[in-house]
């Protein structure tokens, strides 16, 4: 690439935030046990979807045995702890966002998480001062990943069309999100899982070829 993207959006959980590791033990050994004792529910039914819109889908083809509001306050007990205890931050990530913003480059923060996990990351990592706009799931009136809306809202609260805007998704819900808006998307296998990103225009594997994609020989 001759030259960066005008903007990027960035997801949080497993690209900035290494928390994936720990929201699989927590989904899988806890949460969905609880929910679902006597089903088997895959974590792709979750991962990169907003926690508050999954439960519909989930009661409508698996026995849940708690309500909406026991499920999503196990995810809100599990995430306070993530954030404030457990998640660590992508090395070398603040390095590559003061270059990104260095070079010119607009960027957004587009995640699934609620802001009590958003600040709580931000207060630990220091990720927000190197945005122009951050975004939660529930900052949107539409639905949440996999549909386009946050990377819609995104792109335009930088000022650009998707089209001109990048995104970094490790999820194939986050993926399939920003495709659908029309974004180039960068998957990122930061934690070398097998997620099918198979949707996207890039690949990157750490932060060194995330660095190359995104900056080239900048």
């Amino acid at each position: 690439m001759s030259e960066p993207p005008p903007a990027v959006c960035f997801d949080m959980d497993g690209v900035l935030v290494q928390s994936e590791d720990h929201w699989v033990r927590a989904q899988h050994e806890e949460i969905l046990p609880t929910a679902a004792p006597n089903d088997d529910i895959p974590l792709s039914a979750i991962t990169g979807r907003n926690y508050r819109e999954v439960y519909p889908d989930l009661d409508a083809e698996y026995d849940l045995e708690i309500s909406r509001e026991a499920f999503e306050r196990l995810f809100e007990e599990h995430g306070e702890r993530i954030y404030g205890e457990e998640a660590t931050v992508l090395d070398g990530a603040h390095e590559l966002l003061d270059d990104l913003r260095d070079a010119g480059v607009a960027l957004a923060l587009t995640t699934s998480a609620p802001w009590a996990w958003i600040d709580v990351a931000d207060e630990r990592f220091d990720l927000l001062s190197k945005f122009d706009v951050a975004i939660s799931a529930g900052d949107i009136d539409g639905p949440g990943k996999p549909e386009p809306d946050i990377y819609e809202r995104g792109a335009a609260e930088l000022g650009v069309t998707p089209e001109d805007c990048w995104a970094v998704e490790d999820s194939t819900a986050g993926a399939r999100a920003a495709v659908a808006a029309g974004m180039t998307t960068v998957g990122f296998r930061g934690d070398g899982d097998e997620t099918d990103l198979s949707m996207v225009h890039e690949i990157a594997d750490d932060t060194a070829s995330l660095r190359q994609v995104l900056l080239g020989g900048v």
